[in-house]
């Protein structure tokens, strides 16, 4: 069971969705009554469908789909159970759901050079800032954040997972039992991407049954041209047909995860 301090918290959380629906995993349901193309470009609001999701006192809303949710539930709770007693380090939120107007505001704050990025954007051509943002974010219309299937935990820094970081027994056991409840770390090393898509992420997890389904349809309707991202943001049209290799580029292991699985 949750440590007490974390119960209240955690009852709480499970109440905000007494009496709702379950959510079966399939096509009919896939986009929650949403339209399609807005559901995987995330042109929509939450809560909405979606979940709110309370890990932690005075945390700002979370909110992902019910069905991932539970998942997260029942993983941190079984964590909780599992750990060191005397390891601190709790599971929570950095980040969630984020719909099209969240991602556009991150995207254009990193081009215009209003949030710094590795290097400065100063005399850069729009080709090397937009390479400089997908080096960690996606641009909008694009992020798997869109789809209420995934999240950041604790540290948007992987040397928080690392050696002696504060989170590394987290993600040690994360890498070992985290497929068990449908999740997977989808921006694993580039070695393991064919050196394709954002850097490695030790910090982002996705409920692999339903965003692997996402992530077919978004490629299909992208290639289709139901998805058009040209004159939406800053750099669409220099981005152009790159955006299909950062969302195809997903750590092979996501896609061995099924709900038949779990």
């Amino acid at each position: 069971m949750f440590r007490t301090k974390y119960l209240l918290l955690f009852l709480l959380s499970i109440l905000c969705v007494c009496g709702e629906k379950p959510v079966k995993q399939t096509q009919s349901d896939l986009y929650l009554g949403i339209d399609k193309v807005s559901y995987l470009t995330g042109k929509f609001n939450s809560p909405g469908p979606l979940a709110p999701v309370i890990l932690e006192e005075n945390a700002k809303e979370h909110f992902l789909r019910p069905d991932v949710k539970k998942a997260l539930h029942k993983m941190i709770n079984d964590f909780e159970d599992s750990k060191p007693s005397s390891y601190k380090q709790h599971i929570f939120l950095v980040s969630s759901f984020r719909n099209f107007s969240h991602q556009k505001g991150i995207w254009e704050s990193k081009y215009t050079g209003k949030k710094a990025m590795r290097v400065p954007i100063t005399g850069k051509a729009p080709e090397e800032i937009i390479n400089l943002i997908l080096e960690f974010s996606s641009a909008p219309g694009t992020s798997r954040h869109h789809w209420g299937t995934d999240f950041d935990l604790n540290a948007l820094d992987n040397a928080y997972f690392e050696s002696n970081g504060k989170g590394k027994i987290l993600y040690d056991w994360l890498k070992e039992n985290a497929s068990k409840y449908g999740f997977c770390q989808p921006y694993s090393s580039l070695s393991t991407r064919n050196n394709k898509g954002y850097q490695e992420e030790k910090w982002h997890w996705s409920y692999a049954p339903i965003s692997n389904q996402l992530t077919k349809e978004w490629v299909k309707s992208f290639q289709s041209g139901e998805i058009k991202l040209a004159g939406s943001f800053m750099g669409a049209k220099v981005l152009g047909d790159r955006a299909l290799d950062y969302v195809r580029s997903i750590n092979p292991e996501c896609e061995k995860i099924s709900s038949q699985n779990l």
